[in-house]
């Protein structure tokens, strides 16, 4: 006869075919799984068939480390020893997937006291096991924080307070909970919390806010402080969390390292004032020697010109009176007359080039160009090159003290592009602005540009010191150029009391 399915049989089998959960029936005596529900395949990741012919399936499965305690609690059950049978285990697919179950049974016959069969149901609970696993987690980071984590509702009531909070504030879970969170803060300080519920009501975050807080033993301390709304699961905002960290060690060391800061400011401000006097004092003190050599040298070539000049020139005009006598009266000493007339004037002439040496510029002797076109002169009798002076202004007007350190300037360009640029053309320039000296040597040596000798820095202490500006270089169709710009915004070429040069 065939076996008619009843429609309640036929519903029951649909649902326990249908859910996730594997419901299983076993029977004892022999030990085997008389029905298994389909959910066990996709848990498990075996076939039905194998779990009804072999009952060792099912615990073969079950992971080693738990493998034990479900034998226990089986053992207990069956024996009387409980009267429950619950246990959380993990099962190993044949992939090696992990899936978390709970499994609770009933016993469905005894027999002598004994059960023969029982039957339960076996659920899948790996999400809410790595749901609580990830809480546990996230509380133990929240309660072994060094920060202080709290919790609050929309009122700004404290609904938890972690073990940071207590370190941080020195109060209690016990004394924290269920107080409004601005008990803590200073009775001098203004109301932020107020500020902080409407922000978080308007769903908007709070990011190292820095502020002040009272702790039990009334000392205040500083703090930043992160707050972000909580949600419920539809969305709605149903309190805020608080992150409270205590900044006071870095807030000191910060006013710390601004004190020693402004202390190691003055001291540099102090001690750069100190040497820029000293700077200033020694410049001074080489502008006035260099003024006073300057001066001495000009006072000798005066005294040379005025005094041992007009001298050799009296007695040149003598030996010229007495030689013209010895001449007239046919005395045999007139050439001791010639000779000592041609050393007068020889000696006159030396004179004279001593003199101009030591005071080139002198009014007297032509002012600062002539000057110039005799340097040009002398260096082509004494170096035997071609130098020559161009003047391209008929007037440049100067100050007085600017003459002779420009002079010496073009002196020592010129003595350097023959000494050590072996120059043969040397060209002496001069506009109403600037002084320049060029050459056809072999100019300066890249490496040496930055290794000046004395004359080169005496060369730009002179330009300094009347507020000239001095640039050396090479020149692009070779040779060496020495350039003294002194233009109108130079001291040098003030707009009053220029002498014409």
């Amino acid at each position: 006869m065939k076996h008619v399915v009843e429609p309640d049989e036929a519903r029951f089998r649909l649902l326990v075919e249908n859910i996730g959960d594997v419901l299983w029936f076993m029977e004892l005596g022999p030990k085997r799984y008389s029905y298994v529900s389909p959910a066990f395949e996709t848990i498990w990741g075996r076939k039905l068939a194998e779990v009804t012919k072999n009952p060792r399936v099912w615990e073969d499965a079950i992971h080693p480390d738990d493998r034990k305690g479900v034998k226990r609690a089986l053992r207990q059950w069956l024996t009387g020893d409980k009267t429950t049978y619950e246990a959380h285990y993990r099962v190993l697919s044949p992939t090696g997937e992990v899936r978390w179950l709970a499994d609770r049974g009933i016993i469905l016959g005894r027999k002598n006291g004994r059960p023969y069969a029982v039957g339960g149901i076996a659920r899948d609970v790996t999400e809410i096991e790595a749901r609580e696993a990830l809480r546990k987690h996230l509380g133990a980071v929240v309660e072994n924080s060094d920060d202080a984590i709290i919790t609050l509702d929309l009122h700004g009531v404290i609904q938890t307070w972690n073990a940071g909070a207590q370190r941080i504030f020195q109060y209690s879970a016990a004394e924290a909970i269920g107080r409004p969170v601005s008990f803590l803060r200073p009775p001098q300080a203004a109301d932020d919390e107020a500020v902080f519920r409407r922000l978080i009501r308007q769903g908007k975050r709070i990011k190292h806010y820095e502020t002040v807080r009272q702790r039990k033993d009334g000392s205040v301390i500083d703090i930043s402080l992160s707050i972000s709304p909580l949600l419920d699961s539809s969305g709605r905002i149903t309190g805020f969390s608080k992150i409270s960290r205590d900044i006071t060690a870095s807030k000191q060391a910060e006013l710390t390292i601004k004190r020693l800061n402004t202390e190691l400011e003055e001291r540099v401000r102090l001690r750069t004032t100190e040497l820029m006097s000293q700077i200033e004092a020694r410049r001074q003190l080489e502008e006035e020697i260099l003024h006073i050599s300057e001066r001495e040298q000009r006072r000798i070539g005066q005294d040379l010109h005025d005094d041992l000049g007009q001298q050799l020139a009296g007695a040149w005009m003598m030996a010229d009176v007495l030689k013209r006598k010895l001449g007239a009266d046919k005395s045999p000493h007139l050439s001791e007359a010639a000779r000592l007339e041609s050393l007068l004037e020889r000696a006159m002439a030396h004179t004279r080039t001593l003199a101009r040496g030591l005071h080139p510029v002198a009014p007297e002797q032509g002012g600062f160009t002539k000057a110039l076109e005799l340097l040009a002169e002398q260096s082509r009798a004494l170096f035997g090159i071609h130098c020559v002076f161009s003047c391209k202004d008929r007037v440049v007007q100067l100050e007085d003290f600017a003459m002779t350190p420009l002079y010496r300037i073009a002196q020592e360009a010129v003595t350097n592009a023959v000494k050590h640029g072996k120059a043969t053309r040397v060209l002496i320039s001069l506009t109403s602005s600037s002084l320049a000296v060029r050459d056809d040597g072999c100019g300066f040596k890249k490496d040496g540009l930055g290794s000046e000798g004395l004359g080169m820095r005496i060369m730009r202490y002179r330009a300094e010191m009347i507020g000239a500006d001095l640039k050396v270089g090479n020149r692009r169709c070779g040779g060496a150029e020495v350039v003294c710009r002194f233009g109108q915004d130079h001291k040098a070429f003030p707009t009053h009391g220029r002498t014409k040069a």
